[in-house]
């Protein structure tokens, strides 16, 4: 039985060997995960991506260096030297990729039936549960720590509650980013390249912000060029992002409440380093008597908070 990449493949070079489909069909499938993982990238927009460990022979882990912040330089003296700042003080960030991945099997009915459009179903599924790990990973960094210390993001809470007070009245509020932002503009943060922030936040949080008679009614029908996935508008000088990756977690009393951790970024928040893009794999061997073929996806990548002053985490139910 022959796939119907296999019959595309012996028209245009009249071969279907092992060796030579273990060498096309990654290139063949590569761009289709590629596009499908662009589409769901959220919060890999908005963090620094590390390629150098792709070279061949370079090695396993990527340091990210971290400096301290140097205060406003001063008057000097004619005929006296510069006395020097120490950055003795100075460290880095290790980045480790790690392999991930997932294998299926479809038997050869299934694979009867899907023809050409369902092999690139399969490469949809399977580039969708990598989207779920990449953009889990960033999104779960909100409770993360920066590699080698105690660091961790800020958080503030709707209507300047916490963790023990906070109750399901408390919802995402217009005041709420006017807090964030200003926490993030008094650590002497800045916006991206286009001058906004990003400010992730879940459905239900977005709906929440649409009730707020506070919010700015322009932010359903006016906003810059829309850039980012999922990206509604702009509020406050922050591009505003729903995606359901937003983490939640048990707070309140006795935990009862369930609260949602949006995510308001700066650039360098966060590092991805990658040792492997995501690759696609259709093994060439047919098992089980020809019965069933598998397919897969790998990437080998690191993940990290960098910077927690550049971040901040909105709580709200």
């Amino acid at each position: 039985m022959t796939l119907s990449t296999d019959e595309l493949i012996l028209k245009a070079t009249g071969s279907t060997s092992s060796a030579q489909l273990q060498a096309l069909i990654p290139q063949i499938w590569a761009s289709v995960i590629e596009r499908n993982l662009r589409l769901r990238a959220v919060f890999q927009q908005s963090v620094v991506e590390n390629t150098d460990l792709l070279a061949p022979e370079a090695g396993d882990q990527v340091y990210i260096p971290i400096l301290p912040d140097l205060a406003a330089l001063g008057t000097l003296t004619e005929g006296t030297d510069i006395t020097l700042t120490q950055l003795n003080n100075a460290s880095s960030i290790i980045l480790k990729p790690t392999e991930v991945g997932m294998a299926v099997e479809v038997t050869r009915k299934a694979l009867d039936r899907l023809k050409y459009d369902g092999i690139a179903e399969v490469m949809d599924r399977l580039s969708y549960s990598m989207s779920l790990n990449i953009e889990g990973r960033f999104a779960a960094l909100f409770n993360a720590t920066v590699p080698g210390t105690a660091t961790k993001l800020s958080a503030l809470y709707a209507n300047n509650k916490a963790t023990a007070t906070i109750t399901t009245t408390d919802t995402f509020s217009d005041q709420l980013i006017l807090n964030a932002v200003a926490a993030l503009e008094q650590a002497n943060n800045v916006p991206f390249d286009d001058g906004y922030y990003r400010l992730y936040i879940s459905p239900t949080q977005y709906a929440a912000l649409m009730m707020d008679q506070n919010t700015r009614q322009d932010l359903r029908y006016a906003a810059p060029d829309r850039l980012l996935t999922g990206e509604k508008g702009a509020l406050h000088g922050c591009r505003v992002v729903v995606t359901n990756y937003i983490q939640n977690t048990a707070e309140g009393s006795a935990g009862a409440v369930p609260v949602q951790n949006a995510m308001l970024l700066a650039p360098r928040w966060a590092a991805i380093a990658w040792k492997r893009r995501p690759q696609p794999i259709i093994d060439p061997t047919l098992y089980d008597m020809g019965r069933r073929r598998r397919f897969g996806i790998l990437a080998d990548y690191d993940a990290e908070l960098i910077h927690a002053e550049r971040a901040l985490v909105l709580k709200s139910a």
